[in-house]
């Protein structure tokens, strides 16, 4: 069963390194497979319309599950920001032609309602997000015809950089802003698989689920209360991605 005293010792023997921590927790090695060839546009957007499907899915949970998490009001609303700022991304790569390879996702059992434990998860979840925007960023940044796709993933992963800072203020008073760049955690997109393995079969030791994504009308209420929390998705995805051909 994962339990937050295995989380904290694997970020001690890690030296806080969540990526590593993680992967030593459930018994995966970071994939940095430089020799492999890119990822095509296809896996690139179905990978990740998947993450995002997990990340509506996760926060989607967190937001039922504030009470039990301790969650003051200010948490709460940026909780459902992060909520709505991740549909927008999975709406987006839908309407580019993304199919998410799974729709039901697995946890630790008490990953909503303990507060360091979902801390820790989902910083590391976030990471590895941005891990794979970044490696996105690489692959599509080497071809003009591409050249938009990379801005916008570069424009996502800033956007989930905050959400990794968000997940560590709330738990276990670590610093919320602890690096200079965000981290380069994969050459490819399908790097990251390893690492979200578990939430996508329910590998990992003690998961339970599956936990299904949200529905329509769960999202269409969350968005009903964007001007109230202060959500108005001013950002726009770079040079029309919609419009570059697939």
């Amino acid at each position: 069963m994962v339990s937050r005293r295995n989380i904290l010792k694997g970020s001690l023997a890690a030296g806080g390194a969540s990526f590593l921590s993680f992967n030593q927790l459930f018994g995966f090695s970071r994939v940095f497979g430089q020799d492999m060839a890119d990822d095509d546009l296809q896996t690139i957007i179905n990978l990740a319309a998947t993450a995002e499907t997990f990340a509506t899915t996760h926060y989607l949970a967190s937001i039922n599950g504030a009470a039990d998490l301790g969650l003051s009001d200010p948490e709460l609303a940026y909780m459902k920001a992060g909520f709505l700022a991740e549909q927008d991304h999975l709406e987006l790569l839908v309407s580019l032609g993304a199919v998410p390879v799974v729709t039901e996702f697995y946890v630790p059992p008490t990953l909503f309602s303990d507060r360091d434990l979902w801390s820790t998860i989902t910083e590391v979840a976030e990471t590895a997000f941005v891990g794979a925007y970044l490696a996105a960023v690489r692959i599509w940044s080497q071809s003009p015809d591409t050249t938009a796709f990379a801005v916008t993933a570069a424009q996502i992963a800033a956007v989930e950089e905050t959400h990794r800072v968000f997940a560590r203020s709330v738990g276990m008073n670590r610093l919320a802003n602890n690096t200079s760049y965000a981290q380069f955690t994969a050459f490819n997109v399908s790097s990251v698989v390893p690492t979200l393995q578990p939430f996508l079969d329910g590998s990992g030791e003690g998961f339970v689920g599956p936990v299904a994504a949200p529905t329509a009308e769960q999202i269409a209420a969350i968005r009903a209360e964007a001007e109230m929390i202060g959500y108005d998705a001013p950002g726009v995805p770079f040079a029309a991605m919609t419009e570059m051909p697939m």
